[in-house]
């Protein structure tokens, strides 16, 4: 079966600078008859020699695109803002030059596979071909929950941004190829159903996220003496701003002397110097880590991880990393959005920071429980978020 994959982002083992891990987990797996070709825009800039190791991992061949030209020169003449006025999303206007459809051609794929939501466009100058979009989002509800959490905003610019967004989205959305030959990937129930209202005739499917490196041999799961290991992961961004900063004043100001006593905790990412430099003054051992250059490694170190998510739509590719790497996860309901997991089975999903605090408190009192806890979430995703499972499920949709 020969396959064409034209996406944004290079792929790659891990997400770097982009959404490149989920393609590459896709492909992994694949089913061994599946020949495919790539062409990149390589948005995420990965290094020729990195591109070369990903063309001999995944045995693919690899193809680079230019951006348009009319699209660099916007960028370069620092005219961006005029995307406010676009119809549609910026991304969305990219096409395939005229050489790169007749090399397509050439190839006369089986299946034309495309990755991100706002390539829709790309795939209508492919419609003779059967098609698989990638989508794997939906945007609009991304921007549908940003308009609910910023409704009553005081920066009245912030929320016309995101309407905006919103209205951009969805047009696209709206528009979106309902042709007998292509097929909608979501890793999103709710995006997917959201999809649908947004346009009902689409072929449009929930296909769990695959999970992504495990290191081995896999850790047994126990917890850390004297002190339990707590990670909070990720970029301090608006997806946890609000979430991050109400857990940091919870724990800086919780009676309970016992979580200083029990607990070290590790910031991993950028942008969390305050919340480190509150929290010790409050009296936990804290450490903040920018950078790891092996991140798996340094997830396994810790035993539970706190994703403290306000906003996001879709799989948290880093909830999922915890978990199959054996940590206990504590996150709320959009940390654990579309994750095989069961809130008190096999993760802890909280709503308020008195909940978190309550199980911050028993963790220490009930060691063995959790850690069968987490041990039960770790073979959940094992099973559920197979990467050869999903593959099977994705490429079976088109047969």
């Amino acid at each position: 079966m020969k396959v064409v994959f034209i996406t944004p982002v290079t792929p790659y083992k891990e997400n770097m600078g982009g959404p490149s891990g989920h393609p590459y987990h896709l492909m992994v797996e694949r089913p061994k008859d599946m020949d495919i070709t790539i062409y990149s825009y390589n948005q995420n800039g990965l290094s020729a020699e990195i591109i070369s190791e990903v063309e001999k991992e995944l045995d693919v061949k690899i193809h680079l695109l230019e951006k348009p030209k009319w699209m660099a020169w916007l960028f370069r003449l620092h005219l961006s803002f005029l995307r406010l006025f676009m119809r549609y999303p910026i991304n969305y206007y990219h096409r395939l030059s005229t050489q790169t459809i007749e090399n397509i051609k050439t190839i006369n794929p089986d299946l034309v596979w495309v990755y991100s939501q706002e390539f829709s466009g790309i795939l209508k100058q492919l419609k003779e071909y059967r098609r698989l979009h990638t989508v794997p989002d939906c945007y609009s509800l991304h921007f549908y929950r940003r308009l609910a959490l910023h409704s009553t905003m005081d920066r009245k610019m912030e929320y016309w941004k995101i309407l905006t967004n919103y209205r951009k989205h969805y047009r696209m959305e709206e528009e979106y190829d309902d042709s007998d030959n292509i097929a909608y990937h979501l890793v999103g129930e709710a995006d997917k159903n959201f999809l649908l209202k947004i346009n009902p005739r689409l072929n449009a499917h929930f296909i769990r996220h695959p999970r992504y490196e495990i290191a081995e041999p896999q850790k047994v799961i126990r917890f850390a003496e004297p002190k339990i290991r707590i990670l909070i992961a990720g970029r301090y961004d608006f997806y946890m701003k609000e979430q991050a900063d109400e857990m940091v004043e919870a724990l800086a100001n919780a009676q309970q002397f016992t979580l200083r006593e029990n607990y070290h905790i590790t910031f991993l990412g950028k942008g969390w110097e305050d919340h480190t430099k509150k929290l010790k003054e409050a009296g936990y051992e804290v450490e903040h880590i920018a950078f790891a250059p092996d991140y798996v490694e340094e997830v396994r170190k810790h035993d539970i991880q706190i994703t403290p998510i306000a906003i996001g739509t879709g799989t948290k590719g880093k909830v999922l990393d915890a978990i199959v790497n054996g940590l206990l996860v504590i996150g709320t309901n959009y940390a654990l959005e579309n994750i095989a997991v069961k809130d008190g089975v096999s993760c802890l999903e909280y709503e308020t920071q008195k909940e978190l605090l309550a199980f911050l408190s028993d963790i220490p009192r009930n060691r063995e429980h959790y850690e069968q806890m987490a041990e039960r979430g770790r073979q959940e995703v094992l099973r559920l978020h197979n990467r050869e499972k999903v593959a099977a499920e994705l490429f079976g949709l088109l047969k």
